[in-house]
């Protein structure tokens, strides 16, 4: 495994002829040496929820990123991991792949489960040591999981979607905190009806402004007695902030 991650250095010129460094940029990016790859932690020590279906969080640090993530004895929990899976046929949420099978640049990619939100682990990407950065951008696109099921109405065992309508939504919203003030609020629709997102989409994110947080949540008009039905499930790329 290799993980690759970005960082440019601006300067300018001021008015006696100096240069002068303004500003630092920093991209959360990764390449993987194999494929069909998919990290998961294996520290146990930090159990969480059910203690009969415990899940474990152990969180991803790629500096000066701080991706939540979690596992369970069955594979991907809550929150964030990385992947370099390929498969865009399989239905169901064991399979994380983006529907482009591969990242904006490289062979690799980032995909949350949002659905910890309320009573388990948020998807958050904070900063080490609790800094602040201006976010500028990050590129999503639909998890397989969640596109087979719109597409076709084809949620894997075990789930249950109704038919996908030209009134029906899947929506993802990104806020930005600082600290425990939040700064702003982003939503991308990921599926607008029967136009349904299936390659790399940049998203400005400079309305959120200094962050020390950015968290990540899905909603979807196909729900049932037991909340959402569509998977809720993305993929994510190439975020980039500066300090």
């Amino acid at each position: 495994m290799a993980l690759t991650m970005g960082f440019v250095f601006v300067s300018c010129e001021n008015e006696n002829g100096e240069e002068e460094q303004t500003a630092k940029s920093f991209t959360l990016s990764m390449t993987l040496s194999s494929t069909d790859s998919v990290y998961l932690g294996t520290d146990k020590s930090n159990q969480y929820g059910d203690p009969q279906y415990p899940y474990f969080r152990q969180d991803i640090t790629i500096d000066p990123f701080v991706l939540t993530h979690s596992f369970a004895s069955w594979g991907m929990g809550e929150g964030f991991t990385y992947t370099s899976c390929t498969n865009d046929t399989t239905a169901g949420s064991s399979n994380l792949s983006a529907i482009t099978k591969k990242g904006v640049k490289t062979n690799a990619y980032f995909t949350s489960y949002t659905g910890g939100l309320s009573y388990g682990l948020a998807a958050e990407i904070s900063f080490k040591d609790g800094k602040a950065y201006n976010v500028k951008e990050c590129y999503v696109t639909n998890c397989v999981s969640a596109y087979l099921a719109i597409k076709d109405q084809n949620p894997g065992p075990m789930g249950y979607v109704k038919e996908w309508t030209a009134q029906d939504k899947f929506t993802l919203t990104i806020k930005g905190f600082n600290g425990k003030n939040e700064t702003g609020t982003i939503e991308f629709l990921l599926a607008d009806g029967l136009d349904i997102v299936n390659t790399w989409q940049q998203v400005d994110l400079t309305k959120l402004g200094k962050v020390t947080k950015i968290q990540f949540s899905l909603t979807t008009t196909d729900e049932g007695q037991w909340g959402a039905n569509t998977p809720l499930y993305f993929c994510l790329d190439q975020l980039t902030v500066t300090e």
